[in-house]
This record gives C-alpha cells, structure tokens and sequence, in this order.
C-alpha cells in the first residue's frame, strides 16, 4: 500500500456535530478512539479528553492540553487520571459538562 493511501485510511476524522459525537461513541470499537477538547479548569488549556473501548467497557483518560511551540499546536500532557463506564448513558452524563464548545472532536 503507498503512503498517500495509508494516510488517508488511518487519518483521523473531525466531528463536529454532538449528535455525531454520541453515536460514534456509541458504536466505538476495540481499535478505535475519540479525542475532544475540553474545559477542565484544573487541567492545562481545558485539557484532553480520549474516549475508547476495551472489553465491553468505556475508557476515558482526561489529560493536560500542552501547546507545542514547535508545531504551533497542542500536543498530550501529564496529569492523566482514568475513568471507566460500563453503560453509555453514564459515560453521556459524565462528559457532556467536560466537553468544550464549539465541539472540537477527533475520530481515529
């Protein structure tokens, strides 16, 4: 497989509607995840937010949100703390107040 090809096939895919963030999430499989920014005060720059799925179960890590003075960009920070849920009505209700508006979310 060439190079253009593989990256257009691993890229990552922006969401922007919440009602497409909640079905994704919904359907996420095992090698799948979601990335959103988010509004966490005591986290740097609101912090991100990854949303996967791992045997049966959703796992969200809430990390620090570091700008990359190189790329002019955010990149991952410390300060990881983890969640797990095993229904996605209470994964909805704990992220809904952490998640950042507009939405700035990231399927990969």
């Amino acid at each position: 497989m060439d190079m253009k090809r593989a990256r257009s096939i691993y890229a990552e895919r922006r969401i922007k509607d919440p009602a497409l963030l909640r079905r994704l999430m919904r359907a996420l499989d095992e090698d799948e995840g979601i990335r959103i920014e988010g509004i966490l005060p005591d986290l740097a720059n609101g912090g991100f937010i990854f949303v996967g799925f791992y045997r049966g179960s959703y796992c969200v890590n809430l990390c620090d949100r570091i700008r990359d003075k190189h790329s002019n960009g955010y990149t991952v920070g410390g300060n990881d703390r983890w969640f797990y849920f095993e229904e996605f009505p209470g994964l909805w209700k704990f992220l809904r107040p952490l998640i950042r508006e507009p939405l700035k979310a990231w399927l990969y």
